[in-house]
């Protein structure tokens, strides 16, 4: 008798020995003792596992624009399942593609092991009905279940503080605006989107541009987003928006509106309703039940659609007022860029869409991954994604990733501006300092890896740089190790002096890497890695 230990998160476990052959497979940098186990982890063959089902999974994705066709969830010419997290598919924030791939390859594997029980220890509702529905004659057995990662009262709170930052944004708005605003400064011609005040440093220029905005050229901001790029307290709202001059910036926040409440409930109240019907309609994907996958990200969108509503009157309304030939805006392949893809391409077609590389991609990164001619430029958008006139790509990889993926005119930066500073940069390489780079989203899980390498390496000081808009409760909890430090300062002081670079998929790797640094890709078990290093190691060996 075969008995398979899955074992999902971060703490470790220490299991009594049941006598058993034992088989193990680890998601997440957990570690389990007690047993003699049979390790069923291959970070490569999950790799190509994922590149396998990537393509058939965005095909299957967009087939559920259907059921949002079918309950008339659509503005205008627009579907608003393409305003949706699940849309798309977000790797980073749910991880439905990541169980897909993970299960597809275990039932590979434990092909003729004669695998009679499944002991699953820290994984979600979601995760055990998938895992139930692969292996429906197994007896599965759960111990230490985790929390789904979406609740409909967390949602909710979350969506009625929104509300209340926008009531008081509107009034504040109100207090500023007692006589009607000058539209000198308003005849520009370009406007780069961005956020403020995340993306700015503290000359106001903003950090992926910077010279591509010339004197001729204005901003186009938001201070409010959809409360999910950036948070930015309300007490700060009127000394961010009186830092800002009017000849420089247009701000999108000026033209909210509550009379746009009423709106953005419909569509967030139709998302919620499909949201509650998706047990019932069981979404299955390859022989894998997903649907409280799919619940957690109807939930997940409905407060996105319902928030993007109030950005989307109020950047409608701000478009009216100026005249505006080109918008530059990143974010274009997520629900907030798409938006502003839909806006411009139904209402101002005399307006170009730049969308511009934010950041790097990966072949595995199924975020950036469209079906087949699901893409389209010109409305309508019913059944279709909508995607801007042009896209500026960092690099070749990024380029040949927009194109497969069907977005047209695509050309590659003569300079990226975000990476200037690495000419300038003439690193020591010091052995004694290595630095750890979280993402946005992994810190905790990168810390965990990395824990026993910093215990055997106590020559080596270790500065971890958490993600400087990640949620960093983690840090109180990482390990009081003498040789590991949390450090604030800038990267690129950070990779003047580091000897070594550990990242997941932070950038940071790639830019250590064209520096020269000594960088190690760190494979977490059971994750889909999306760095761009995968790639270009990939091309190098061919």
């Amino acid at each position: 008798m075969g008995c398979l230990v899955i074992h999902q998160g971060v703490r470790d476990t220490k299991l009594a020995d049941n006598g058993e052959i034992n088989f193990l497979y680890r998601i997440g940098p957990g570690q389990v003792s007690g047993r003699e186990f049979i390790s069923l982890n291959c970070e490569d063959e999950l790799y190509e596992e994922a590149l396998r089902l990537r393509d058939p999974y965005a095909e299957w994705v967009y087939t559920l624009n259907e059921e949002f066709s079918s309950r008339s969830l659509i503005r205008d010419e627009l579907s608003l399942f393409f305003l949706t997290d699940l849309s798309n598919k977000r790797n980073e924030l749910f991880d439905t593609y990541e169980t897909i791939a993970n299960l597809s390859y275990l039932k590979k594997r434990l092909q003729g092991k004669g695998i009679e029980k499944i002991e699953l220890y820290g994984a979600d509702d979601a995760f055990f009905e998938s895992l139930c529905s692969v292996f429906p004659n197994t007896q599965i057995v759960r111990f230490k279940p985790s929390r789904e990662r979406v609740s409909l009262g967390r949602r909710v709170l979350a969506d009625l503080f929104y509300v209340l930052r926008v009531v008081i944004a509107v009034f504040l708005n109100g207090l500023d605006n007692t006589e009607k605003p000058s539209t000198k400064g308003r005849d520009k011609s370009k406007y780069f989107f961005s956020f403020f005040p995340q993306m700015f440093d503290s000359q106001l220029s903003e950090l992926r541009y910077r010279d591509m905005v010339k004197p001729h050229d204005a901003y186009l901001v938001t201070i409010l987003a959809d409360g999910m790029h950036q948070n930015v307290p309300i007490t700060s709202y009127r000394r961010l928006v009186k830092s800002l001059s009017r000849h420089k910036f247009e701000l999108i926040d000026r033209e909210l509106q509550i009379r746009d409440l009423p709106e953005a409930l419909r569509r967030y109240w139709g998302i919620y309703k499909l949201a509650r019907s998706a047990a019932k309609l069981r979404f299955e994907f390859q022989g894998i039940d997903l649907s409280r996958y799919i619940r957690q990200e109807l939930l997940w969108s409905a407060s996105r659609i319902g928030r993007l509503t109030f950005m989307e009157k109020a950047l409608d309304r701000t478009l009216a007022s100026v005249r505006a030939k080109e918008i530059v805006y990143p974010n274009f392949e997520y629900a907030f860029g798409r938006m502003i893809s839909a806006l411009v391409g139904m209402k101002y077609k005399s307006i170009v869409r730049t969308g511009f590389n934010h950041g790097d991609y990966s072949w595995r990164f199924v975020n950036y991954f469209l079906a087949k001619k699901e893409a389209k430029i010109t409305p309508p958008y019913l059944n279709h994604c909508p995607i801007p006139d042009r896209v500026l790509a960092e690099d070749e990889l990024c380029s040949e990733i927009y194109k497969y993926n069907g977005y047209c005119n695509v050309t590659i930066m003569d300079e990226v501006t975000r990476l200037d500073y690495l000419e300038n940069l003439k690193p020591k390489k010091c052995d004694n300092f290595a630095l750890i780079a979280a993402g946005l989203h992994d810190g905790e899980l990168l810390a965990a890896c990395l824990k026993k390498v910093v215990e055997t390496s106590p020559t080596v000081r270790f500065l971890f740089k958490p993600h400087p808009r990640a949620k960093n409760a983690y840090l109180k909890k990482l390990p009081q190790l003498p040789n590991l430090e949390v450090v604030s300062s800038p990267i690129n002081q950070l990779l003047e002096f580091v000897g070594h670079v550990y990242v997941t998929y932070s950038g940071v790797g790639v830019e250590a890497a064209r520096l020269g640094i000594p960088t190690t890709l760190v494979h977490m078990p059971g994750r889909i890695s999306w760095s761009k290093l995968l790639d270009y190691r990939s091309e190098d060996r061919e």
